[in-house]
């Protein structure tokens, strides 16, 4: 009797203690969205889907009326449907999105505004004409939220996700296939080659590999190939935060009859990153080489020394570049409602088509 009083006061005790030490847990709080068929159901945590929800507040509305921009400034090229008040206010606001510690003279040297000395300045017009273009012929991928030039620069002048073409690596006469890979990164993203990128994303390679026969039938991919594909499949994953299953049905992965209505808008997305990565970022190679600078962006982590490797050159887009993570870039706030002045048809944005060549190396 004795004995079992001992062990029972040891029980209690323990489970004091236990009480007391131990810290609760809480489970995460996760929201299940059905994408697909039945069993096609993605998952969210709610930091996930609200971390990166830091839209600035718009600027106050310009005051109405004024003067036409052309008439009250000099060498204004793009904005020319826009009135003076919008203009500056909207050059407020750029100033904010993409250079808040350099101010004006990032684009602009000395008191001279109408002179284009700065490469900067002759980069901006070629991003507000991609803009412009994107909001007007990319509605649908946008959801009618649009783009500014914060959703990608998040207040730094080179966006915090983009990829920098890199010269292919020396091959070895004894390994076939040697292939460019970032041994000291450590995510999935950062460890593959951009070759893949280069492919599918500036180039209009054809993504597509699975075989729907049993034997091989017709022209068979490359090993190559197919690891390129996974390469992009696994970037666009991790560029919105998802799995395979929220475009796919992993029994069947080339069936688009099986597939979820995501699957068309990632396709439209492929479409979009070529699109700006071949008529407005290859043009400003040449005109003002790029370095990422690893400052730190609200709510992003510093990029770990181990992920630097030479990124300097002409930076070009991804899926991350705009969603950082998540499904909806900041959520799917609406930002062209704030400043419509970035909305522009496309007969007023002329395009000159590039030839798709490979990007140059960084």
């Amino acid at each position: 009797m004795k004995s079992l009083t001992i062990a029972a006061t040891v029980v209690l005790v323990a489970a004091g203690a236990f009480v007391v030490f131990v810290p609760s847990y809480t489970g995460v709080p996760r929201a299940a969205v059905q994408v697909g068929l039945p069993q096609q159901v993605q998952f969210f945590t709610v930091a996930e889907q609200s971390r990166l929800n830091q839209s600035p507040a718009p600027l106050p509305p310009a005051p109405a009326g004024g003067a036409d921009t052309p008439a009250h400034f000099k060498n204004v090229t793009v904005l020319t449907d826009v009135g003076a008040a919008e203009f500056m206010r909207l050059q407020t606001a750029i100033t904010a999105w993409v250079a808040p510690e350099q101010g004006c003279s990032f684009c602009h040297g000395g008191s001279d505004y109408a002179s284009d000395a700065r490469p900067e300045k002759r980069v901006a017009r070629v991003m507000l004409l991609m803009t412009r273009h994107l909001n007007s012929d990319w509605t649908k991928h946008l959801a009618g939220a649009g783009v500014t030039c914060y959703t990608c620069h998040r207040g730094q002048p080179v966006p915090p996700e983009i990829w920098f073409p890199s010269t292919p690596p020396q091959h070895n006469a004894f390994i076939d296939r040697q292939e460019n890979w970032r041994e000291s990164a450590d995510t999935v993203r950062k460890f593959f080659p951009d070759d893949s990128y280069a492919e599918y994303l500036y180039d209009d390679e054809p993504i597509s590999v699975q075989s729907t026969t049993v034997e091989p039938s017709g022209t068979v991919s490359s090993r190559i190939e197919a690891k390129r594909i996974y390469e992009l499949m696994m970037t666009m994953s991790d560029g919105i935060g998802v799995n395979c299953g929220y475009c796919h049905n992993s029994r069947y992965f080339a069936s688009w009859a099986q597939s979820t209505p995501y699957r068309w808008i990632g396709y439209d997305g492929i479409r979009l990153l070529r699109d700006i990565n071949t008529n407005y970022l290859r043009r400003v190679a040449s005109t003002a080489p790029q370095t990422r600078a690893l400052t730190k962006v609200t709510n992003l982590p510093v990029l770990p020394p181990q992920q630097v490797y030479p990124q300097t050159g002409n930076g070009l887009a991804l899926c991350a570049t705009c969603h950082l993570g998540i499904t909806r870039p900041l959520n799917g706030v609406n930002l062209v409602h704030d400043y419509p002045e970035l909305i522009g048809s496309s007969r007023s944005v002329p395009v000159a088509k590039t030839a798709a060549s490979p990007p140059p190396a960084g």
